[in-house]
Formats: C-alpha cells, structure tokens, sequence
C-alpha cells in the first residue's frame, strides 16, 4: 500500500519483479520435475549464508525455496554486500495469487534438512553424538523496509525450527515455459481465451492448461507440467518481528541491521532431519491502482553451527556494502558528445564493514577498463589506507565512509554513439593480504540522459487527475530532442494501463515555464528489467544549451506507477504539479525518465505484444550442409542495426540450446535431426523475430 504520501504524489511498490522477469526470459529452459516426489540429502553444520553471490535466487545446496530475492539494491548498509529479500512476490517475479488485502504467508526461505544428531569432533576422530553441551546457535540479521515498503505491524518476520514427519504431502505445481508455435501452426493465426493447451510428453500430460487470454504465435506462457510432493514438516514458531519503518527501527535499534543469536538448547532438534524457516506476512493496498510489492524484510548472514556462544559473531571478513555509483554527477548516463569532464565526480566514495573483532589496516584502490579490456592510465589511483573498525562497534551516528578518494582523471572524448566502462573497486586487508573484496560497476555513456541506475525500487504516482510529474535536464550541446524513455511498473491487474501525455516544459527560474510540445493518449509498456518504453515525437525539437524538463501529464485517478530508483538520489531535479503550481519533489531518490537524443530513432513504445514478423532461413528444411542464410525482414536489414541482434536457438520443448550475437550465417553442423526455434531479440529495440527451422540430416 502506499506508504509515504505528500500533498497528491505518493511511493508505493512495485507490481512485479522486472529482475526476476528478465532473467527467467532469457534462461528460458527451466527445470520441469520428472520424478513426483522431491526430497533433500541432510547436510552437516555448519550452514552459513551471506547471500553475497552473483544469483537472484537462494544457493540451492543450501535451501528449499527460492521464493527470497537476492539483491544488494534494497537494504540500507547491510553487514555485507548482497541480501535475502522477503515480499510479497513470488519466484517467478509475480504477487502472489493468494494476495489479498488482509495478512497473508508470502515468501518462504527454508534450509535443507541439517544433521544436528552427530557432529565431526577433531579430538574424537570422527562424528561424536550431538549433546546440548555442543552449543549449537543459529544466528542472522534483519532489517524492515530498507529501501522498500514498511511492513505494517501485522506484516511481521516469522522464524521456525521443524523436522520431517512420516508423511508425505503435495508441495506445488511445478512448471514449464512454452511458445505459441508449439501449438499453432500459422503465424497468422492465435488461440482464444477458454481454449486448452496440453504440456510437452515429459510433463504430466492429464495436466491441461486453460487459457485465460489470448494466445498468439510468438507468445511465452508457463503452465503446469508435473505435482510434487515432499516429505511433511513439524514447525514450531521460535522467533518473529513485528513489522515497522525502517526511521523506527533506526531509532529502535540504533544500528542498520540487528543481530538475532538463537541457542539450540532443546534436544528434541537434535535429529539427523532439523529444518529451519523464515517466512513473511504481507498485506496489499485496497485501492486497485496501487495494488503492487508491499512489506520488505531484509536478511543477511546466516550462520548455524556447534561450539558457538552469544558473542560468536566475527569473521574475518573485509567487505564491500553498497553499490557503486556513476564516475559522473549528476546524471549516470548522457550521450558522449554531451560529454565535459567538469562532469566528473569529486570524490568516490566508498562503504565497506570490517567483520573481525579487531581493527585492520585496509586499502581501496579503483581501476577503470574499457570496453576491450585496456586500463586507463589516468584512473591508477595509488590507494588510500587507514584502519577500518570493527564492524559491531558501529551505531547508525557512527557509520561513515571508509574512503572518500578523490577524482583527478577524465574521459577521452569518443567519436561514438555509446560506450561503457567497467570500474573495479579493490579493498585489501593490509593484516592478512588473502582478505578482501572487489565489485565491479558500469559507467554507460549513450543516447539518453539519465539520473537513474535502471534498477526500481519503488512506485511513483499520483492520485488526481490532470497532475504533473517532471525531471528536470540541461543540454550541454545543441542537439536534436527524439523522444523520452520512461519506466512503468506493473501493478496486479494492470490498473495502471492508463493513458497519459507527455510534455517538454522550457525553464522559468528552476522551475518548468512554457510547455514546448506534447505526445498525447500515451500508454505504459512493461518490459523487462533495466528496459525502458520508448515513446518518439512526431517533430524534430531543437534544443540549443539549455535547462528543460520532461515528464508526463496524468489524465486520470489512478496511479500510473512510474519507476523510482531509489538508490541514486535527483530529489532537487523532481517536480509536480496538482493545482497549477509546480512544487519540489518530496522524496529521495530518481524519478525514471530519460530523454532521447541524437539521430532518429525507431519507435518501440507502443506495441505490447511481439507480434510475427517475417524471418526467412534458406535453406528450410536444411539437410547435410553446415551453414544456412538468416534473411532478416527487409524493414531491419540494415547493417548498424545487426549488432544489436541477439540470436538463440531453442528445441520444442522450450529449453534454450545456443546463444550468441547474431550472424546471418548460422553454423548448424551440432544440431541433431528434428524440429528448432530460431529467435531472434533485438534488444535496443524490443522486436522478436521467430520461426521454425527443421534440420533433416542422413
């Protein structure tokens, strides 16, 4: 539900997880269950997880579900980089379909099954029988909301200890992905809604699928493809947090992230099948149009072991904290030509946790690559060192930036539409030199101008007709204004499939003055995650150095749920307008819109199905030969945009077997016989082009 609300411009969540949506898009052959029966080897403690991998999902050696969201954009200084995120979506980036407006369970995050019976004993040679006087704790951190919604006090964070029972009881529907060309033969035509689909032959076939909507040729669904059962678990409640905002919290604890040290004194849970769980209740808004993820937890390092005690917290651990941000202030993105290196940041500045029980004298250096991998001389910055404390002795009035390193370089002007630099931040523990950490970040220059990291944590919005949501941009050059890029979250049901209309207001004093041009009755596309709708303007502007401002004008009640990053921060470049005044933005963070600049673009904004287009392969059927020609319709044959084109090859059951920048000759001499999908993904300009080929070999 909306959560923070000033005069008639709100933040809410957002309706699904366009992370979650473009990963599962473009790992497309997901696992689909053979067996009816799913069980989990018990594994030996220790369990430890810090949720600092490079992976949206939980490790699945360690656990069950892979309902938690694992990110580092959420949570406000967690101990270590990356975190478990409980909501109310479920693992395929959707709200769950048991969402109502009342508490409900949402995500699970359930551990294997741990041998707590018996433990390696080094002195014993070999496992020695678990007693209570091994000391066994399970210990974590958890924060409410972070960057995302408050939990209410009903929406609280639930932990559970349970073990199996001698039953076994249906777990879920696994599922499948399949394409409309697997049951529609003419690319022309399409299924209509109440029409049954039948899964692939390594499914339950009995399964059949009733469309709710309807099925074209080029279209993507998952339908059900086998159940599965599990074995069934006693849970009894151990620990819960009731929810609250994240300032309370702050006030509450006075540190980020609170620590939670659990003892495992009960012998009962010292069997060979001990389980934990944590799990959250969330509730949604009542209002239709606002109906989106709602009730963030954060948790992050996991640790159940033996020979533990209350004040067994430390590792020796140096670690990285936050994202990095852009090389550039104030925007993340702008076109190179646009490009000053007055531009430049002053400072970077970076956050990292010493997770020992001692200080260590650390040093954060940062290199630049470009795209073919060369260091840029002038960004060999020497390092800085100092002592890094231990990170328990830290409150929230104590926490500051390890390093604030100044910026003395630049970037070579490029002759280019767009380039991108890979930046890598290095901290080393000078005490022992093995230790340490390193993330990686992206500096992009292309054809927009951007204040956002393409990443949305929070929903935008208004609730009054006619009010208007602007950012606010300088030109550094004269250029050609095209079109805006604007990022829509979706809300369940989509009731936010509103029309709107864009404007381009000039500058009076920092504020918007004379309305400059319009695109009207306007939709919100969804796209995947960091892609924007594409919305071009039917005459050229001319824009010469100067400050505009860009944004939508709402023509109705109801929110239309604009992307809102919330980890970068173009408060003071925000504003709105209800009644006729323009007033400042009241919340941190950028409001996801781009302008588009340059040449003439292809316009990619108003279409939401990837409708047939024509691709052509000769020759079709292919027989004993290795290369066959891709023909590209004739409408997108042209060289500079090729190198957009993604191509992928997947079998009829959907799983994905090739992928590559695309190549009008196709190698084909490793396929088998039978039936390909050939697709192909323009990813600049979100066309699909889709057909089958057959490969008939002697």
């Amino acid at each position: 539900m909306p959560v923070s609300s000033f005069g008639q411009v709100y933040l809410s969540g957002i309706g699904s997880n366009p992370v979650i949506k473009d990963y599962l898009e473009k790992n497309p052959g997901l696992p689909a269950w053979k067996s009816s029966v799913k069980t989990y080897q018990s594994i030996y403690p220790p369990f430890k997880d810090d949720f600092s991998y490079n992976s949206i999902y939980p490790d699945t050696t360690k656990w069950t579900d892979i309902n938690a969201y694992i990110n580092a954009q959420y949570p406000i200084f967690p101990v270590d980089y990356g975190v478990a995120t409980m909501d109310v979506l479920n693992s395929e980036g959707d709200i769950y379909s048991s969402a109502s407006t009342f508490p409900f369970v949402a995500d699970y995050l359930t551990s294997y099954p741990l041998r707590l019976d018996s433990v390696f004993d080094e002195n014993h040679n070999g496992l020695w029988k678990t007693t209570a006087a091994d000391s066994i704790y399970l210990s974590f951190y958890y924060q409410p909301q972070g960057l995302g919604d408050v939990p209410l006090p009903n929406d609280s964070l639930v932990l559970q200890f349970g073990h199996y029972t001698d039953d076994l009881i249906f777990s879920y529907l696994d599922s499948i992905k399949v394409y409309g060309f697997d049951f529609i033969n003419n690319p022309d035509e399409f299924a209509l809604p109440g029409s049954h689909i039948q899964p692939p032959l390594i499914c339950d076939t009995s399964m059949w699928y009733l469309l709710t909507d309807t099925l074209f040729y080029n279209d993507s669904l998952m339908i059900p493809c086998d159940s599965v059962f599990v074995n069934e678990t006693e849970w009894e409640n151990i620990w819960a947090a009731g929810g609250q905002a994240i300032d309370s919290f702050l006030v509450q604890n006075n540190v980020y992230f609170k620590r939670v040290m659990i003892p495992v004194t009960d012998t009962a849970w010292l069997r060979n099948d001990f389980q934990f769980r944590f799990f959250n209740y969330g509730s949604l808004s009542v209002i239709n149009s606002w109906k989106s993820n709602t009730d963030h937890w954060h948790i992050d390092k996991v640790y159940l072991g033996t020979g533990r005690s209350m004040t067994d917290f430390y590792t020796d651990e140096i670690r990285f904290v936050q994202p990095a941000h852009s090389l550039l202030s104030p925007y993340t993105s702008i076109p190179m030509w646009h490009y000053d290196q007055d531009m430049m940041v002053d400072t970077i500045t970076v956050y990292a946790n010493n997770l020992d029980s001692t200080g260590h004298s650390c040093t954060y250096t940062y290199t630049v690559q470009d795209e073919s991998g060369e260091f840029l001389p002038g960004f060999n910055y020497p390092g800085f060192t100092d002592i890094m404390e231990p990170f328990v002795n830290l409150n929230i009035n104590s926490y500051s930036p390890f390093a604030n390193i100044p910026v003395n370089s630049y970037f070579d002007y490029l002759d280019t539409d767009s380039a991108n630099y890979t930046v890598n931040h290095i901290i080393l523990n000078n005490d022992e030199l093995n230790a340490g950490d390193t993330i990686q970040s992206l500096q992009r220059f292309s054809n927009y101008f951007a204040y956002d990291d393409a990443t949305a944590e929070r929903s935008y919005g208004a609730s009054s007709d006619n009010t208007k949501m602007v950012v606010q941009f300088r030109t550094l050059t004269t250029d050609t204004l095209r079109g805006v890029q604007i990022y829509f979250n979706k809300v369940q049901g989509d009731y936010n499939l509103k029309n709107f209309d864009i404007g381009v207001w000039s500058d009076n004093n920092g504020k918007p003055g004379t309305l400059i041009d319009t695109m009207e009755n306007k939709r919100p596309v969804f796209l995947g995650s960091g892609e924007f709708s594409t919305y071009l303007f039917s005459d050229i502007i001319r824009m010469g150095v100067d400050v505009f401002y860009i944004g939508l004008i709402q023509k109705s009640n109801d929110n239309l749920n604009i992307g809102f990053d919330k980890n970068t921060n173009s408060r003071s470049r925000t504003f709105y307008n209800t009644d006729g005044q323009w007033v400042d933005s009241p919340f941190d963070g950028s409001l996801m819109i781009r302008p588009l600049f340059g040449k003439a673009l292809a316009d990619t904004g108003e279409t939401t199905k990837s409708y047939p287009s024509e691709l052509k392969i000769y020759p079709n059927p292919a027989g004993d030969i290795q290369f066959v020609n891709l023909i590209l319709p004739g409408d997108f044959s042209d060289p500079d945009y090729k190198k957009y084109l993604t191509l992928r090859i997947f079998d009829l059951y959907g799983r994905k077997i090739y992928s590559a920048q695309f190549n009008e000759f196709l190698d084909i001499s490793g396929l088998d016989t039978g039936f390909y999908i050939i697709d192909i993904f323009d990813a600049a300009y979100t066309r699909h082009y889709t057909t089958k080929m057959l490969v008939e070999k002697k």
